[in-house]
């Protein structure tokens, strides 16, 4: 399925002034502008149709020839999960439009607008991203050599989300020449390979020690399930974390999820944050831990 997902966060340029009309007519008929148009019962409403009719005029689906997929589950028990490889791959992206403008055409009983954005705008965006990806997978190589793993993971994973919001992702290539769309999934799950851990029972809470091939790591954030619920984020630092259960839980099983989206640490960034939250989240099975102590 060809999707694409839209967030705009910046609206300008209102039907307020006289000729506005003649104004839209000149970029529905301007080659050099992306266009959509929507109606709807109220103003939000037409506003979301013209930004999806918007979104299916950008041309930033693309599929590729390779997957294997991960599907993850959590219940109140834990999570599960199943893998599976298929041959097609499906990469859709979410555009965040910094730029677009609206017109409302018509207001009423029935609102009519339209949304449009420069194709030259587009593409700077989209080339913004690219180099946006090559910076990260450079950031990640150096976060692991300095055992970082967590900002390693997260590096990765941000690269790979922004180069599936890109055109053509098969493109983009490391110095070896490998596709980064097959290089940094593989990066990521190496990283986690090398992650092991042990526990040992301190006083009313549990140490756990985390090494990454058999160093311990400076840096890394995960979440635990205490008996009752998933916890929230944790640090370890300097290869330590201490962390307790529920009351009346006996921790003897140890369920980790080892973090490497960082949603919140994302949103910092506006474009980041609006790929992270609007692309579909890629599950890694490696990440999570299962052990007894």
């Amino acid at each position: 399925m060809r999707k694409v997902c839209i967030a705009v966060f910046l609206a300008v340029l209102l039907a307020s002034v006289p000729g506005l009309s003649q104004t839209w007519d000149e970029v529905i008929s301007d080659g050099s502008f992306v266009w959509g148009e929507g109606w709807g019962r109220t103003l939000e409403e037409a506003d979301r149709e013209a930004l999806r009719a918007l979104g299916s005029r950008i041309d930033v689906s693309v599929s590729s020839d390779f997957l294997h997929t991960e599907d993850q589950r959590t219940g109140t028990s834990g999570t599960a999960y199943a893998s599976h490889t298929s041959t097609r791959l499906s990469l859709h992206s979410c555009v965040r439009l910094s730029n677009t403008s609206r017109v409302i055409l018509r207001e009423g009983r029935k609102y009519h607008v339209g949304r449009w954005i420069r194709r030259d705008e587009l593409e700077a965006l989209l080339s913004d991203r690219r180099l946006r990806v090559l910076e990260y997978e450079s950031m990640a190589g150096e976060a692991e050599k300095d055992l970082r793993i967590g900002d390693a993971l997260r590096y990765h994973y941000w690269a790979y989300i922004t180069l599936r919001s890109i055109r053509r992702p098969s493109e983009l290539r490391d110095t070896d020449g490998r596709m980064l769309v097959v290089a940094i999934p593989e990066r990521i799950n190496a990283i986690l390979s090398g992650i092991s851990v042990k526990a040992a029972k301190n006083s009313d809470s549990l140490n756990l020690f985390f090494r990454y091939n058999g160093t311990p790591v400076r840096s890394l954030d995960f979440t635990f399930f205490d008996g009752q619920a998933w916890s929230r984020p944790v640090a370890a630092k300097d290869g330590l974390a201490t962390v307790r259960f529920a009351p009346g839980a006996l921790g003897e099983v140890i369920q980790l999820r080892i973090e490497y989206a960082y949603p919140g640490e994302a949103a910092l960034d506006d474009d980041l944050g609006a790929v992270v939250s609007s692309a579909d989240s890629v599950p890694f099975r490696k990440s999570y831990m299962i052990f007894r102590r």
